[in-house]
């Protein structure tokens, strides 16, 4: 048991995703074509399915038939990455393309038919449950490899599948770890870079879409699906890989695929190095007289090797010295070896950063706590009642301390009263405030922040004495802005329109509907007259006045 133990020693996840990362680095396109003939035109078509049945009017009466059609996408994508997962197995072994016969053919598509749907209601339900997920997830995926159509028997495949997924168990939960954030960091990097492309063309080629124009309406559950797609398509062929190569080194285990693997390299380096000799010998020549020695050489230690008897003392040695080589070791039950994990360089220069700041704030920290001890000692000393020699000096003594803490404590609350009686004092005076003579309110570069909300009523009501409506509209509306980002439900900026206005107090302060309904009214009155030129009234000055009151009480509640 222990030597079966050992024999299934396996690698770190880190190594695995590693050597999957490489191989798929160095595949060759025609491998990559393979997946992405399959998985790209069930992506399309799931993202069509989900858009039309959310969106359309009569989805339900076609429904049947689109699911059947995204049923059949999904098992062409599965069989599809079943032949990417042989054609990969065959270049990591280093063996020819294999053979698609129509029988084949026919048995992959029933093998992935048979068992793939099943995964799209064990998978999440594992989830559920936690525990067994790890090997429901690599199951299906070892599924894609195993089940490629050379073996007929569906409960062979089952069984293969299954022993495949129980092996390397730390190895396939940390891999499951490790790919779960990085599907999250691609996922969010994949939202952000479909979110900002409309406002980048519209930025830099000054090309307007519906998605730049109405930037909002993109936050849907079509765009979540879109991300998701994409994600997928992005990040699953890593998956692939990294459960080939487990199958791989689980079935070689039995069979010893690995080692043939690696003795085809060694194989094909020496065939390199004795093309270089022999090539070397042919042209600088071979003496004769030096094969016909070599040959008598042969033949004296074959004779030698024929009549000499060995003992098994020595016989034993050598069989030790042998066994022990290196490229024997491998028949041998593997030793534990205890070895410290090394932090990656990331780690490394986060601890040596926390490190030295630790180290620049100990003496400070040093510092502060021998000041606040001494302050607290002095404070307790001082504070100490110690009963002199004569007592009426010692009464005096602590009558001092008791006012000069009422002293303390009075000047505090004085301190905090003056201030809240000039603040109000100053807001009632910038209220009362008239307005400056050098603000012009017809300037369109004038903007509401210039002066409070009551300066502006105040030069509104002035110029509806004079008769000016169409002045006194744009200081009435002028006023609610102020008054707005004054109660920091808006911000006024120069670039802003009044549009961007309206949005953003529909944002910061939808619970108050009374509050949105009177400022959009006197917007679209104000850009009316404003812009538009409309005959200005006494009844549209005195709506839009109410408008106003009713702003500026329900902002001030805010």
């Amino acid at each position: 048991m222990m030597q079966k133990k050992d024999r299934t020693e396996e690698k770190g996840a880190i190594e695995i995703i590693e050597e999957a990362t490489q191989l798929l680095r160095l595949l060759p396109l025609d491998i990559y074509a393979l997946y992405y003939i399959g998985s790209l035109p069930f992506v399309l078509g799931f993202l069509y399915f989900w858009a039309d049945m959310s969106r359309g009017a009569f989805a339900y009466q076609y429904a049947a038939e689109a699911a059947f059609s995204v049923t059949a996408l999904y098992i062409w994508m599965k069989c599809w990455q079943s032949a990417f997962c042989t054609r990969l197995h065959a270049h990591l072994q280093g063996d020819s393309q294999p053979r698609w016969t129509l029988r084949r053919i026919l048995r992959l598509i029933a093998l992935q038919t048979a068992i793939q749907p099943i995964g799209l209601i064990a998978v999440p339900v594992s989830s559920i449950f936690m525990l067994p997920f790890a090997w429901v997830y690599a199951f299906f995926h070892n599924v894609s490899v195993i089940g490629n159509g050379k073996h007929s028997d569906i409960k062979e495949v089952y069984l293969e599948a299954w022993h495949q997924a129980k092996l390397f168990t730390a190895q396939n939960h940390i891999f499951i770890l490790i790919y779960s954030l990085c599907g999250i960091i691609v996922f969010l990097n994949m939202a952000i870079i479909i979110y900002l492309f409309p406002r980048l063309l519209s930025t830099f080629l000054g090309i307007e879409t519906s998605f730049s124009r109405a930037i909002w309406g993109m936050l849907n559950t079509t765009l979540l699906t879109a991300t998701i797609g994409v994600s997928y398509l992005a990040l699953n062929p890593l998956a692939k890989t990294v459960y080939v190569l487990r199958c791989f080194y689980g079935q070689s285990l039995q069979t010893g695929a690995d080692l043939k693997v690696e003795l085809k390299k060694f194989a094909n380096s020496a065939k390199v190095v004795a093309a270089v000799i022999l090539l070397f010998f042919i042209s600088f020549g071979w003496p004769v007289n030096t094969v016909s020695g070599a040959q008598n050489d042969v033949a004296a230690v074959n004779k030698q090797l024929t009549y000499s008897v060995i003992s098994a003392s020595e016989l034993d040695k050598s069989i030790n010295e042998v066994i022990s080589k290196r490229e024997y070791s491998w028949r041998m039950p593997k030793e534990k070896i205890v070895k410290k994990e090394e932090s990656g360089i990331i780690w490394k220069f986060i601890s040596g950063l926390i490190d030295t700041i630790n180290d620049w704030l100990k003496p400070l920290k040093k510092w502060l706590k021998s000041a606040m001890k001494w302050i607290l000692e002095k404070m307790h000393d001082w504070a100490k009642y110690a009963p002199a020699k004569d007592s009426s000096f010692g009464n005096w003594m602590q009558s001092l301390r008791i006012a000069l803490y009422a002293l303390i404590v009075l000047g505090f609350v004085l301190w905090r009263v003056f201030k809240t009686y000039w603040s109000d004092k100053t807001k009632a005076t910038a209220s009362l405030t008239p307005a400056r003579p050098d603000i012009d309110v017809m300037k369109e570069d004038t903007l509401a922040d210039e002066l409070p909300a009551d300066s502006w009523l105040i030069m509104a009501e002035n110029l509806m004495t004079r008769g000016d409506l169409r002045s006194a509209l744009r200081a009435f509306y002028l006023a609610s802005l102020s008054l707005l980002a004054q109660q920091k439900v808006i911000v006024i900026a120069r670039f802003k329109s009044n549009r961007e206005y309206e949005r953003e107090l529909y944002r910061k302060a939808h619970h108050a509907p009374e509050l949105l309904a009177a400022f959009s009214g006197n917007m679209h009155a104000f850009e009316g007259i404003w812009y538009g030129n409309h005959q200005v009234t006494g009844d549209t000055v005195r709506l839009f006045k109410e408008n106003q009151t009713r702003i500026t009480a329900i902002a001030n509640k805010l």
